[in-house]
């Protein structure tokens, strides 16, 4: 019976789902490399290193046959190893550019022809002694008496020669490269104490909301209106009680539903989160904001010729919160598959976790529950509104633009009202010219009379 897809895209997805189960089932496990050290754990299997050569400082590279020590370049795939255990403390160095075995013929190192690359060949075979934190002399397991060496007159060639640990040219570094370690800030255990909040009370409304009458009927109508305003957290937790944050590791914070006990209005439902960025001496400090809002809607009724002012209060909040919390830590890197390709940047196993976090952070102390982490504590500052808005209307004094108007002067009378008579004054001026007149008169008979007693005489 043949099973015929009606969905192509179903078909493929079935591909890929077996291209990833088969690439994660084959992928080198991350265990412990068994040095002639029982209690040395500083090399992990299946991930990737650069091996530096103790004296120059250079890095072991495959270049063309034969393989030397360069110049360090990070992104060179050639300069780039992994260690695959064959059987007991015995391992191939498996080169990334190639996917092949560190290969040696007695005298000369290289990296082997794809014809005689076996994890059987005994010339591909390889212990580690330890000589201190992470540097060994790499002796070829069939000839144990043989170890890598650089020693020629450019100090660049690697040669197989008679093995002395103390010998700084057979003493090789191995530096982990290629790895993430990002780590998060959980399970907060905020110790809020009401007595330690400032709070005061704030108007929220952005703009002066007044409604003015200036009718003689009063006015009623809905105030409806919507604010937005910003809470700010501020994360602070002191290096010593964190990780180093740097090139191989980034720590960020999530404040989950416990933030819904705090007294503030809270905008996102799953709580707050972000990633520090900043340094402040030997504090990682970083502030995220929540942006919250708020509808006020109120009935307002105005008398006539007055004006009401809506005011919405709500707390502002001040604290600072002391909490304990976990670390959570995650790491990708890039590992070696049994074919010799490498998986970049995928999960590692328990103990190259461990590994990283001790090569950043010495002495850390790591505890496993359902996953990896470290304790810390700090301090979380709120600045922030609270949780309901209470409307309030203010009447406001009455202004002259807002009063009736009064009339600006008594009204006339009506012109048909009859005048009353002339005062008696008025008539006594009247008379004043006719008494003038006769008094001339007067004054002009006399003088007739004295004219002609003059003429007589």
């Amino acid at each position: 019976m043949k099973v015929r897809y009606t969905n192509k895209s179903l078909h493929y997805l079935g591909f890929l789902l077996f291209f990833i189960i088969s690439t994660y089932c084959y992928l080198i496990p991350n265990d412990w490399v068994n040095t002639d050290d029982p209690d040395d754990f500083d090399l992990i299997e299946g991930i990737t290193y650069n091996i530096v050569h103790s004296m120059s400082e250079k890095n072991l590279v495959n270049v063309g046959e034969r393989v030397q020590v360069g110049a360090p370049n990070r992104s060179d795939p050639n300069q780039q190893w992994s260690l695959r255990r064959v059987e007991g403390n015995i391992y191939n160095i498996v080169n990334i550019g190639l996917g092949r075995n560190l290969d040696n013929n007695g005298k000369g190192a290289y990296v082997s022809s794809p014809k005689h690359d076996s994890s059987n060949n005994p010339y591909q075979h390889w212990t580690f002694r330890k000589i201190q934190s992470c540097t060994y002399n790499i002796a070829n397991a069939r000839m144990e008496s043989l170890s890598l060496d650089s020693i020629d007159s450019n100090s660049e060639l690697v040669y197989i020669k008679i093995s002395n640990k103390n010998n700084r040219y057979q003493q090789w570094l191995f530096e982990p490269i290629n790895y993430k370690l990002s780590t998060k800030v959980i399970d907060f255990d905020l110790n809020f104490k009401e007595n330690k909040l400032e709070r005061k009370l704030v108007n929220i409304l952005s703009s002066d909301d007044t409604i003015e009458n200036q009718t003689n009927a009063t006015i009623k109508r809905w105030f409806k209106k919507e604010e937005t305003k910003l809470n700010t957290y501020t994360l602070e937790i002191r290096k010593s009680e964190s990780f180093k944050i740097g090139r191989y590791i980034d720590m960020s914070f999530e404040i989950g539903a416990i933030i819904f006990e705090l007294p503030v209005k809270v905008g996102i439902s799953g709580g707050i989160e972000g990633e520090f960025k900043k340094t402040t001496g030997d504090i990682y400090k970083e502030t995220v904001t929540d942006e919250v809002h708020y509808l006020i809607q109120q009935k307002v009724s105005v008398p006539p010729f007055n004006s009401i002012q809506i005011i919405a209060n709500t707390s502002k909040i001040n604290c600072v919160v002391p909490f304990n919390a976990k670390i959570r830590i995650n790491c990708e890197a890039d590992r070696l598959s049994t074919s010799g390709k490498v998986i970049e940047m995928t999960n590692v196993g328990a103990n190259a976790i461990r590994y990283y976090v001790q090569r950043e952070n010495p002495g850390i102390k790591v505890m496993d529950e359902n996953f990896f982490y470290i304790m810390t504590n700090g301090t979380l500052t709120i600045n922030g509104y609270g949780y309901n808005s209470y409307t309030q209307l203010k009447t406001l004094e009455s202004q002259g633009t807002l009063s009736p108007k009064k009339p600006e002067s008594t009204p006339k009378k009506p012109e048909s009202t009859p005048k009353k008579p002339e005062s008696t004054p008025k008539a006594a001026s009247e008379s004043s010219p006719k008494n003038l007149v006769m008094f001339h008169q007067i004054i002009l008979t006399l003088l007739q009379i004295i004219m002609l007693q003059f003429i007589y005489d």
